[in-house]
């Protein structure tokens, strides 16, 4: 018979060769939520029913495809976990299919009356979660997302920080969706929010701006810089190249625009420049422009046509993903701890219409 229990607060942590940083993050995660239980009790009549059985809290990993011991680490943590506050639970990817597939993931899995997003390399604060919580619930869960966002770009390049804050005004400025520079994905949702997050079925995902997207009162906590736990970020210059045109591309169509608007220009300024030419022969017998000339205009054209069509290639492609409708991820298995997240029923059913329908479970050997 399945459990009727429901869960207050669900910790998604996305993890990706994780291994050093996970035992200082339990330590840390545990520490503030403990320090929570007893105001998630006092506030129990908002989370769940009078019948019901509250668990204060739960820690979903969704280990993505680590190279190093980290899924071993999980798997170990949760077997050997006896806090009766919480249960943990362990998903773990047959490859690497980057984070935003672990976030969806994470939320999919998630079954908590509130859902925070946090990282295991200890950048965001763990402490934060606190206030998050006492502002959700102080506020009758009227204020649905309480985000963090960090008031400096200490630790970054100046070149990187410099791209980066072009990245966002960028982004504002050709999209509708409004991204703070500095924000972060950690944050705290309520339930209503993460079932809309779940309505959104597009493959390429672009977290940062679907959490903008689907609106509801929100409230912004601030904190200075933390240094990174690891030695180096796993997040490439590449990778924030591509991410930064995942983000652009998902969420304006500003690019087809620019690309009409620029060929209509290139357009009049030949046809102009092909009357004066006529025009300069007629009246003064000028010879016509030698072919360096000539070379320079065709390759200026050639260029300009190449990267319209790179532009609408871009917007092709997502079609093209789109409609093969692969799983945007597949569990190689699943380690839970001894609380059981199998036998927890599931309360919210349009969490059941998630990639995981469409995944592929290997078994253990």
């Amino acid at each position: 018979m399945k459990s009727s229990a429901t869960i207050g607060i669900s910790i998604v942590v996305p993890c990706y060769n994780e291994e050093v940083s996970l035992p200082v993050f339990l330590t840390e995660i545990t520490k503030t939520m403990d320090s929570l239980v007893p105001f998630i009790m006092e506030h129990s009549a908002q989370l769940a029913q009078a019948q019901s059985q509250l668990i204060p809290y739960e820690l979903i990993f969704v280990n993505d495809g680590s190279r190093d011991k980290t899924l071993a680490l999980l798997e170990d943590i949760a077997a050997k976990d006896t806090n009766k506050n919480r249960r943990i639970c362990v998903h773990s990817f047959s490859r690497n299919f980057g984070k935003e597939a672990a976030i969806l993931a994470g939320l999919e899995q998630a079954q908590g009356e509130g859902v925070v997003l946090l990282d295991a390399d200890l950048q965001d604060p763990p402490s934060m979660i606190v206030d998050m919580v006492r502002i959700w619930l102080e506020s009758s869960r009227q204020t649905k997302v309480i985000y963090a966002r960090r008031t400096t770009r200490a630790g970054e390049s100046k070149l990187r920080a410099a791209l980066s804050e072009a990245f966002y005004k960028i982004s504002n400025f050709i999209s509708e969706v409004k991204i703070e520079s500095g924000v972060r994905d950690f944050r705290l949702m309520d339930r209503e929010v993460i079932e809309a997050l779940l309505q959104m079925r597009e493959y390429h995902r672009f977290s940062k701006a679907m959490f903008a997207w689907v609106g509801f009162k929100r409230e912004c906590l601030e904190y200075e810089y933390i240094p990174h736990f690891k030695e180096s970020s796993s997040w490439s210059f590449w990778k924030l190249f591509k991410y930064a045109i995942e983000g652009i591309v998902s969420f304006s169509t500003m690019p087809l625009r620019i690309a009409f608007v620029l060929g209509f220009f290139i357009s009049v300024f030949a046809v102009c420049f092909g009357i004066y030419r006529i025009i300069d022969t007629i009246l003064y017998g000028n010879a016509v422009a030698g072919y360096p000339s000539l070379i320079v205009i065709i390759t200026f054209i050639g260029g300009i046509q190449l990267m319209l069509l790179g532009v609408i290639g871009e917007y092709i492609a997502r079609i093209y993903e789109q409609v093969k409708m692969r799983p945007h991820f597949i569990l190689d298995k699943r380690k839970k701890s001894p609380s059981s997240c199998a036998t927890l029923e599931q309360p919210h059913p349009s969490a059941a219409e998630s990639s995981l329908a469409h995944s592929t479970t290997t078994k253990e050997s």
